[in-house]
């Protein structure tokens, strides 16, 4: 895994982008929605992963705060799979 610095020129390249799809997983009830500059700016470092939840999808962990991490994917479709996936094994 690789951690990003979601501030400044470092990493920049490498932060997904504004258009993505992604939800907060630290929150049951959270929704898949496209995301935007402001909702990324306050993010505070990304992790690449492949295989979160179980599903071989790449995404990334952006940590906001400690009652906010979004997973965040490419497509609203991949985004939709690994929330369902979260629910069902969930609590």
């Amino acid at each position: 895994m690789i951690l990003l610095a979601a501030s400044g020129a470092a990493g920049a390249d490498q932060m997904p982008k504004p258009g993505s799809y992604g939800f907060n997983w630290l929150k049951a009830d959270s929704r898949c929605k496209k995301l935007t500059e402001k909702d990324f700016s306050q993010v505070k470092t990304c992790t690449e992963s492949s295989n979160a939840f179980g599903l071989q999808l790449h995404s990334h962990a952006c940590k906001v705060n400690a009652q906010t991490e979004l997973m965040v994917y490419a497509t609203a479709a991949q985004c939709q799979e690994a929330l369902e996936t979260m629910q069902a094994n969930g609590p």
